[in-house]
């Protein structure tokens, strides 16, 4: 019981300048300022349908990102995934840039534009993804919509997908986020709870997928973020 009151009394830790990540697969209005640097690790676990049947999937991300202004960051991740009888692999990097177009309250929902470069170790699978990220703060309560649009460009005719995030968050304290997440694609939904904790440099957020329609080749997402500032 002690150890549980301990642990009970660092959660909820008064910290009014709290601003942690409330979401793992939505993204809010927010950037780093001007020379902040945050180390993030990403891992999920998830099951997919595969041509050997159904597989279990972990999926490795890291990233490092930096505030240039206090306006715009880049990121750079590195991505691995292991399947349940398979080793690590890698599977390549992603250069991110973040830009917000104003301070907070300035638009009905604040927008944010979204640019990501993505390829293989071997360069021959490159893809943009260009995502607008439209927020609002109303209080205690946090709503995001991410509408993304990714381009393929190792095909003679570049695809275009559109696919979809969005996210509604209510912090209950300074340090502690509720939340519910939808993402898919025009076919295909999943939804589930998000719990988000911690302070500006040092959060986790934790989320939980289900699908939402028959099309879906993946069953539950399970996703689990922690933020270190540096």
């Amino acid at each position: 019981m002690k150890l549980f009151s301990l642990l009970l009394s660092i959660m909820l830790v008064t910290h009014l300048n709290a601003d942690s990540r409330r979401y793992v697969w939505t993204y809010e209005y927010q950037t780093l300022h001007t020379g902040e640097a945050e180390l993030e690790s990403y891992t999920e676990f998830s099951q997919v349908d595969t041509d050997s049947g159904r597989q279990a999937v972990t999926r490795l991300q890291y990233e490092y990102e930096i505030g240039m202004n206090n306006r715009f960051d880049v990121g750079i991740y590195q991505t691995f995934t292991q399947g349940h009888d398979s080793p690590l692999s890698y599977d390549g990097f992603k250069l991110r840039l973040r830009f917000r177009l104003g301070e907070k309250g300035l638009w009905f929902l604040d927008p944010l534009i979204y640019l990501e470069y993505k390829d293989t170790p071997t360069l021959d699978h490159s893809a943009l993804e260009a995502k607008l990220v439209l927020a609002r703060d109303m209080g205690n309560l946090n709503i995001s919509l991410n509408p993304v649009w990714e381009f393929e460009f190792d095909k003679e005719d570049p695809d275009v997908e559109f696919e979809y995030a969005a996210g509604l968050s209510y912090r209950v304290h300074p340090l502690l986020a509720l939340g519910l997440e939808t993402k898919g694609k025009p076919d295909q939904f999943y939804w589930g709870p998000t719990i988000s904790h911690g302070k500006e440099d040092l959060w986790f957020a934790l989320g939980l997928l289900f699908p939402g329609s028959q099309e879906t080749a993946t069953d539950r997402i399970l996703r689990f973020i922690i933020g270190v500032g540096l």
